[in-house]
């Protein structure tokens, strides 16, 4: 087996070993590339991202992150797998000292600055207080879908070309999420939901109750840019991210929507 294909079959059973051990779901699937090549990509990248933001839920939900053997000198790092001096060296497992193994900074997770979801797709870390001090004003309504393809490349706008979707409208109150729900294709709020939510800086990750797992790219004053699983797999076989826009909206936008589920709660 050549070297890249050898580097990515033991980083796959890696993250399969540690998914099962921590309950996690995970879907993976055989790599369709043709010839030699690096031992990651884009969709191997965007597999660890997604198993990264699970075992940070995990940990915030005080349940336990269980690692074993070599996993853990994997799940120590925050960039992709690329970034092990081992790994771009050609050796097949981590250097030893007295016959242990040596963890990436002596044993201490690595910090980055940086997200990494593919070759293309970097993105800058953005702290906690940074985010929640845009996240938490007025509200956020869905402009975009988008499919992200294995070379980085992203498709057109879906959102309106799906039979009854209605777009995602949420605003933050009270430490939660409102969630306001419609059901038809006229956009009527007919009820909402109030959700907990989280966001981790180690990875960008927001999560939003037991609906969205998302990691931010940015967030300012008027938009959100969001990655996260494809809206179908069964539409764009060929995707492996989705990219989700946001728009922010005021606090009077809200109200209006506050107004439009009592008006339709009478």
């Amino acid at each position: 087996m050549e070297r890249g294909k050898q580097i990515c079959k033991i980083l796959k059973d890696i993250r399969k070993q540690i998914a099962e051990e921590n309950d996690i779901e995970f879907i993976t699937s055989e790599c369709k590339h043709q010839g030699d090549c690096a031992g990651t990509c884009p969709k191997c990248e965007a597999e660890l991202a997604y198993l990264e933001s699970q075992l940070a839920r995990r940990s915030a939900s005080g349940l336990p992150a269980r690692l074993a053997g070599i996993a853990i000198g994997f799940a120590a790092v925050a960039p992709a797998f690329t970034s092990c001096d081992w790994m771009t060296k050609g050796e097949m497992v981590p250097p030893q000292v007295d016959g242990e193994m040596e963890l990436p900074l002596g044993g201490d997770p690595a910090v980055s600055d940086s997200v990494h979801l593919g070759t293309n797709l970097v993105f800058a870390i953005i702290s906690h207080e940074d985010f929640m001090a845009e996240f938490t004003k007025g509200g956020w309504m869905q402009t975009a879908i988008h499919n992200v393809y294995p070379d980085s490349s992203i498709g057109e706008n879906i959102m309106e070309s799906i039979t009854g979707y209605t777009p995602i409208k949420m605003a933050v109150k009270d430490g939660k999420i409102k969630y306001y729900r419609s059901y038809n294709a006229q956009d009527t709020i007919h009820d909402y939901a109030i959700l907990d939510f989280n966001y981790d800086q180690w990875n960008n990750s927001l999560w939003i109750g037991n609906l969205h797992d998302y990691i931010v790219a940015s967030i300012d004053g008027t938009e959100m840019v969001c990655y996260g699983p494809v809206f179908s797999q069964e539409w764009a076989p060929d995707a492996f991210l989705g990219k989700y826009v946001f728009a922010h909206v005021d606090e009077e936008t809200v109200n209006g929507w506050d107004e439009q589920h009592n008006i339709e709660a009478e």
